[in-house]
């Protein structure tokens, strides 16, 4: 499981795109492209942090209340935010993946002409 989250991580925070070497019409894209990875790495940790710690946060609700009404809105609130961290680390993922695959989507587009 640690080399599964190593290897995620490495995937995640490691640049991909330098250069692209995009002239003319195509030039913001080295740019747009670049910024997008500088800042989905640190992104990533944020959200990843932040996230952790809140469902830390509610476990410990969840075990420290003392009716059932309030173990069970603990209960759902633990879910949503477990699924609201999945989902936020998958759309980055996914952004990610966009951002590595577009010039190709580019290149085919154009046909290969800038």
């Amino acid at each position: 499981m640690n080399a599964f989250l190593f290897n995620l991580a490495n995937l995640i925070v490691a640049p991909s795109l330098s250069n692209l070497g995009y002239e003319g019409n195509l030039a913001f894209l080295d740019r747009l492209l670049n910024a997008i990875n500088d800042i989905l790495g640190p992104v990533l940790v944020v959200v990843a942090s932040v996230g952790s710690i809140y469902a830390v946060f509610l476990g410990v609700n969840l075990a420290k209340a003392d009716s059932a009404d309030k173990r069970e809105e603990a209960k759902k609130r633990l879910i949503n935010a477990v699924i609201a961290l999945v989902a936020m680390i998958a759309l980055i993922l996914l952004l990610r993946v966009f951002a590595d695959n577009i010039d190709v989507w580019i290149e085919s587009a154009t046909g290969g002409t800038e």
